[in-house]
């Protein structure tokens, strides 16, 4: 039986060897230097990218300790994306390298709304099952995945396999489901696939444009009950400009506004948020003030281009948001 959780729930974990590890895509985020459709863009520049591997760039310089599944061309971008994670002193103990496939690359145009993007997959597509995977979910308390990776085989079935562990073994599973039918060889039907992760989920962060992709034109509140509905249990949806509405299911709908009005590029912003909440909640905080705290990550993140635009250091963003840390948290660890 999972847990029930509510807006004001904090949630304590054993120690563990890390606190996050992700699944997913590292690639290149090709952003165009114009604000112009993408079919119109001339010029670009590259940036590291990929949702979780953002999410735990970002989650390493909040202070946690993090581990990615992940699998790059043996190329000289994968040697670059490499060369960054291990920069970042993420554990890439669980890194698959593809003999005949490249490292994935995504052209984005950049965007201070929603961006628009064409991927050329790759390498990322082979990810494979190992009990080293399996081991590393055993000793992290959230395992993170989104739904890029989940379009394709091989590695669909290896992040099922994934989640079904960690689901298994207790563990918070953050999903970002992110659905878009172009992507998946099934079309429309892959739906059904991202909705049945719903329910096994702890914490998911669509958008706006992810609910319309996945249940058709609505209303934000009606994308929450459909949400809840498909067994998700804490929802934040993402109203771009106008924050996130953050739901349990069983109370009024709470709604964050954002926290900067200056908008440089949203590029990762979403990411930033993950990487905030997620802290948060590894931190103590109850689930409403963590999602402030994702907030704040997101708004220093908007301010900057790229996806790893910098982050101030976490003690700062507390302060500077008057982020209140509950009785008994451990910020101060």
């Amino acid at each position: 039986m999972r847990r029930l959780l509510t807006l004001h729930d904090s949630l304590k974990f054993e120690k563990q060897d890390f606190d996050i590890t992700a699944y997913g895509e590292v690639l290149l985020d090709m952003i165009s230097r114009e604000e112009a459709p993408l079919k119109e863009c001339a010029n670009f520049t590259r940036y590291f990218g990929g949702s979780p591997a953002n999410v735990l760039v970002n989650m390493q310089r909040l202070e946690n300790k993090t581990a990615f599944i992940s699998r790059v061309g043996k190329d000289e971008f994968g040697e670059y994306l490499i060369e960054t994670l291990e920069n970042e002193n993420i554990n890439l103990d669980c890194m698959q390298y593809d003999q005949e496939e490249g490292t994935p690359i995504i052209f984005v145009n950049k965007n201070k709304e929603t961006p628009s993007w064409i991927a050329y997959r790759g390498a990322d597509i082979n990810l494979q099952i190992s009990e080293q995977i399996y081991d590393k979910i055993d000793n992290s308390s959230i395992f993170f995945t989104g739904s890029f990776i989940l379009s394709k085989n091989p590695a669909r079935a290896t992040a099922i396999k994934a989640i079904d562990y960690a689901v298994k073994k207790n563990k918070i599973f953050a999903f970002d489901p992110s659905f878009r039918a172009n992507l998946w060889p099934e079309g429309n039907k892959g739906s059904e696939i991202i909705r049945g992760l719903l329910a096994q989920s702890d914490f998911i962060k669509p958008s706006l444009d992810d609910a319309y992709h996945l249940y058709g034109q609505d209303h934000p509140e009606n994308y929450l009950k459909k949400y809840h509905s498909d067994g998700a249990k804490i929802v934040i949806l993402s109203l771009g400009k106008d924050g996130v509405l953050l739901s349990d299911g069983s109370t009024e709908p709470l709604h964050i506004p954002v926290f900067s009005e200056k908008v440089v590029d949203v590029t990762g912003a979403g990411d930033s948020f993950w990487s905030g909440f997620l802290t948060g909640i590894l931190k103590g905080l109850p689930i409403n003030e963590a999602a402030k705290l994702g907030n704040a990550v997101a708004a220093f993140k908007i301010q900057g281009v790229g996806a790893l635009s910098s982050v101030p250091p976490l003690s700062e963003i507390i302060a500077y948001y008057d982020i209140q840390p509950i009785e008994g948290g451990n910020f101060n660890e």
